[in-house]
């Protein structure tokens, strides 16, 4: 618990003022007793404000201010702590601090998020080190090699490499068919206890890749760790548009993403593991099974949740059917899905072939591409954090198109270039590029009702893995023939500009509106 203590000089109209109770966008105040103040609603555990008149006299008053708080928010209280301190110490003289959401959160909600962005760091983990660490596995696995005027062994044919690795990239997005009826489970059986068991089997699926004897025992371990990971991403942001209040739904969707991007992180943190031996990037793959433990326990400590809760209990079912038959929900279904296609077919090739860029196009060892990746892309979390917040302030649409289409545009530049250019595009690449991605990401949970919230995104996903399939196999092979990522790239281009028009045309504002409403679905207390 935070004890902090102010001594003030105020006059009378001054201190009149400070007992009224607060209520604004961090938290609101009930009277408890004289000059005593407790919790009625906001992300504490604990909370308490007194106030001590100590000398009074005309129009002159000496008052002690004293708050003792405990965020609820579990372990990522350490970041939300020097912020909360800061309010409480300027007199809470900000109704909505800038750094706060929209809408105000509550104990619960709060201890939610909390638990989820623990999940989404290992999950972040398990979805990102295939893509990071496949060139350096083809390399052991490749079989015939030859060497270089510095003594580094290399496939004869590197060309065929890159066509081998976008073949493998596609077969892996295939394990999006297991998302599917994870997706499924969790609308029937609840979101809770579908993370709570796929997390821990995707952290045992990424360690046994360590084991890999070949690249194709690795590409089956990674089918599975990435088709869970895929799921668990999902249900996790259904579970937290289900928990949010309405005007805070994008911004926790932002805060479970930056959790899942330090997840990403981590994987380029050990990824100078891979320069160790020929054989050491099964190193990376085994820090992935030490994850289980308190991946495990946050899921097992979530609540259930109060929307699937309900629907269980009123008898609500789901059908697969009903996405179809449903004119309302089959039109939303095939938008959300080709927006999925078009994002996919020009993002999956640009992050998955990156690291081939890099190494082939720029000359950067593992070690360079970790440096690289790390203060290129580190700043995205100022984007998306930026984007939870206009998302839920200003609307999803417009924030949705600029981001896409500004930050597509800038990363496809970004390979045309050299030196600072191309950290400079590259950066503003990802900034522009997540600041779309709260909007996108809340869409899919929102525009769909409880019963079939995960089914339904577990679809659309399935209908963007056929972009990202399309998109690895035209980039690859164009890559292969022209030998130069960027000429490659540009020809899925038109994806994401088509998908901001889109935005702008087609979709519903959802901002500020509960889920109910935006269903037709009764109200839920």
């Amino acid at each position: 618990m935070t004890t902090q203590r102010r001594t003030l000089r105020l006059g009378t109209d001054e201190l009149s003022a400070l007992r009224e109770p607060r209520d604004c966008a961090i938290l609101a105040e009930q009277p408890d007793g004289v000059d005593a103040y407790r919790l009625a609603e906001g992300p504490f555990r604990s909370y308490e404000r007194t106030i001590e008149v100590t000398n009074s006299g005309p129009d002159d008053h000496e008052v002690v201010e004293t708050i003792d708080w405990t965020l609820s928010i579990p372990l990522w209280w350490l970041v939300f702590w020097l912020p909360t301190w800061l309010w409480f110490r300027s007199g809470m003289k900000k109704d909505r601090p800038w750094w706060a959401p929209a809408g105000r959160l509550d104990t619960r909600s709060g201890t939610v998020v909390g638990l989820l962005a623990i999940i989404a760091v290992v999950n972040g983990y398990l979805g990102t080190v295939i893509g990071q660490t496949l060139t350096f596995a083809a390399d052991e696995f490749c079989g015939e090699f030859s060497f270089d005027a510095e003594g580094l062994r290399t496939c004869v044919d590197p060309g065929a490499d890159q066509s081998v690795r976008g073949n493998i990239f596609s077969i892996v997005r295939v394990a999006i068919l297991l998302s599917v009826g994870l997706t499924a489970l969790a609308d029937r059986k609840g979101r809770r206890r579908v993370l709570a068991g796929a997390v821990g089997i995707g952290c045992v699926a990424t360690a046994a890749g360590a084991l890999a004897p070949s690249l194709t025992v690795l590409t089956l371990t990674q089918i599975v760790a990435r088709g869970l990971a895929t799921g668990i991403g999902i249900v996790m942001l259904v579970l937290a548009t289900e928990e949010l209040p309405a005007r805070s739904r994008a911004y926790g969707v932002s805060l479970l993403i930056l959790a899942a991007g330090l997840g990403s992180g981590m994987v380029l943190w050990v990824l100078p593991l891979a320069d160790i031996a020929d054989w050491s990037w099964r190193l990376v793959y085994a820090l992935g099974g030490l994850f289980a433990v308190p991946a495990v326990w946050a899921g097992l400590k979530l609540p259930v949740g109060r929307r699937f809760a309900h629907n269980k209990a009123a008898g609500s079912t789901s059908s697969l059917g009903e996405l179809w038959n449903n004119r309302t929900l089959r039109n939303r279904l095939i938008l959300l899905s080709v927006s999925g296609l078009l994002a996919a077919v020009f993002s999956q090739p640009a992050s998955q072939l990156h690291n081939d860029f890099l190494r082939s196009e720029q000359g950067f060892s593992g070690t360079d591409i970790s440096i690289f990746t790390l203060t290129s892309s580190t700043p995205v979390g100022i984007g998306v954090f930026l984007g939870g917040l206009l998302a839920d302030r200003t609307g999803r649409r417009f924030t949705a198109a600029v981001g896409t289409v500004l930050g597509a545009s800038l990363f496809l530049a970004s390979l045309f270039t050299s030196g600072a250019p191309l950290w400079l595009l590259t950066l503003a690449g990802v900034v522009f590029g997540g600041i779309a991605v709260p909007a996108v990401g809340v869409y899919g949970p929102e525009l769909f009702p409880t019963r079939l919230r995960s089914t339904a995104n577990g679809v659309i996903r399935t209908t963007a893995v056929l972009g990202s399939v399309a998109g690895l196999q035209i980039v690859s092979r164009l890559y292969e023939r022209w030998d130069a990522l960027g000429p490659a790239l540009a020809v899925t281009l038109a994806g994401p500009l088509i998908l901001g028009v889109l935005f702008l045309v087609a979709y519903p504002e959802t901002a500020d509106r509960t889920l109910e409403s935006i269903n037709d679905e009764p109200e839920f207390a």
